[in-house]
């Protein structure tokens, strides 16, 4: 795992022809720009994840992975430590609805759906649920 010191790497995973119908779904290129001070950017070969804060203890996770990429279970448990490390207490992040295996990595680390909109459901994991997650142990 690599802290990303840009947003360079994850925006060409998200601009992927293979990753950008997932992420982007008013079909406008990904670009972190000014967020990007706002963001913790955690990085492997195949993508990472992007955690935007909103507060101190608040952060949303965008996962940035390019298909198949191995042990994207390992590396998410990588990356919750880490972020929990950093003092994050919450963890958001949205879903849309017709990828279910985005649904089930959520949950299989301990993320527990909170919302929904057209289209989209809503997750958060907060640090004492992730602490007690199986994955986690």
């Amino acid at each position: 795992m690599k802290v990303s010191t840009s947003p360079d790497f994850l925006e060409s995973v998200a601009n992927d022809p293979r990753v950008f119908k997932y992420v982007s779904p008013k079909g406008e290129p990904v670009r972190f720009g000014d967020a990007w001070a706002d963001c913790v950017g955690l990085e492997w070969d195949e993508g990472g994840f992007v955690f935007q804060r909103h507060d101190p203890e608040l952060y949303e996770v965008h996962t940035l992975f390019l298909p198949r990429t191995p042990d994207t279970d390992g590396k998410a448990r990588e990356a919750l430590a880490y972020i929990f490390g950093l003092g994050a207490q919450t963890i958001l992040t949205q879903v849309a609805k017709d990828l279910p295996h985005v649904r089930r990595f959520a949950l299989r680390h301990g993320f527990q759906k909170f919302d929904e909109a057209d289209g989209t459901d809503f997750f958060v994991l907060t640090r004492k649920e992730w602490q007690g997650c199986p994955q986690q142990q």
